[in-house]
């Protein structure tokens, strides 16, 4: 039977100010290229450089958003089509937050609108779920919890608590398709549905050191961290299987938009108070375990993240996407 889940829901309405191929790329650095199946676009934080990208399969680089201390998230949706951010636009007495939806061809506004959290909290973010209709909003304060919005901020549901225990800071939150949400939740994976007023148990998880939890697009697989690897299992937890090894930590793992590669945190570590980086690399997401700490060869299945014409392997220390 099911383990079911009690969650506390708030309802009301918010106002609002408006496989590999054998074809391969080479990706510049002379040590390793890039299968002409690798696709899509990767998206990082990197210390005052901003958000950077780099396109595969040819591996160019540059600038995706400028460096900018007021923005608190930003994403992507599936399609590649719009871009989300969540800026702390506050005034004199006003905690606002500014979600502005964007074009990612035209640079033209979709949808902007001012939101204020139940806690006066500047530092919410928001990600669009698969199908474009709404944003799960997420802070670092327990008073919030996840709120659901519309697109255009109209307000939709607040989670805020789990069998009447506050959800944590530090608990993974991402979409399914159908617009469903999966969270961890201390020991727990669960999954909610809308209309977001209850949840069942995915897995529970007896491990002291895990989370990170991702899924792919097609909503079939989970990626997560447990002790200093990556692990991955199907999203209804079976099938679990570590896929990546080292004599250092992992974490931070995404998934390709095909689901067929993982993007990896390797060599993840403490910069001090609060905070890390990692380099970047990808493996195949064939089941199989994958030792990220050696030494990259032509022949080694595990990829760096060198930009074309670089020599050296890009770092993070926020935010990473792949679309």
């Amino acid at each position: 039977m099911k383990k079911l889940f009690c969650i506390a829901v708030q309802l009301f309405t918010l106002l609002i100010v408006s496989s590999c191929s054998k074809d391969s790329v080479d990706n510049g650095s002379g040590s390793s290229t890039y299968p002409a199946a690798l696709k899509g676009t990767i998206y990082y934080d990197w210390a005052t450089e901003g958000v950077l990208k780099m396109s595969l399969p040819d591996g160019i680089g540059g600038s995706f958003i400028p460096d900018d201390s007021k923005l608190n998230n930003f994403d992507i949706s599936r399609d590649g089509k719009w871009k989300l951010t969540a800026v702390n636009a506050s005034r004199l007495g006003q905690y606002d937050v500014k979600f502005t939806i964007s074009d990612m061809n035209s640079g033209n506004i979709v949808e902007e609108f001012i939101y204020n959290s139940p806690a006066g909290n500047t530092y919410c973010k928001g990600y669009l779920s698969p199908d474009n209709s709404l944003i799960m909003v997420t802070s670092n304060d327990f008073q919030d919890g996840v709120t659901i919005l519309k697109r255009n901020g109209e307000f939709v549901a607040r989670i805020v608590d789990i069998n009447g225990e506050r959800l944590g800071f530090n608990e993974s939150r991402v979409w399914l398709p159908g617009n469903n949400i999966v969270l961890t939740h201390g020991k727990y994976i669960i999954k909610i549905a809308p209309p977001y007023n209850s949840g069942a148990l995915v897995k529970e998880m007896n491990y002291q050191d895990w989370g990170k939890l991702t899924v792919n697009q097609a909503g079939t697989q989970f990626a997560l961290n447990i002790g200093n690897h990556i692990y991955t299992m199907d999203v209804d937890g079976n099938n679990l299987k570590q896929v990546t090894s080292s004599n250092f930590k992992e974490s931070i793992p995404e998934f390709s938009p095909d689901g067929k590669y993982l993007l990896i945190g390797t060599n993840y570590r403490s910069t001090g108070t609060l905070g890390y980086l990692w380099d970047l690399k990808i493996i195949p997401n064939d089941g199989k375990q994958h030792d990220v700490g050696l030494e990259i060869n032509s022949a080694s299945e595990v990829l760096p993240v060198i930009w074309k014409g670089k020599d050296r392997i890009e770092s993070a220390d926020g935010q990473m996407i792949w679309r």
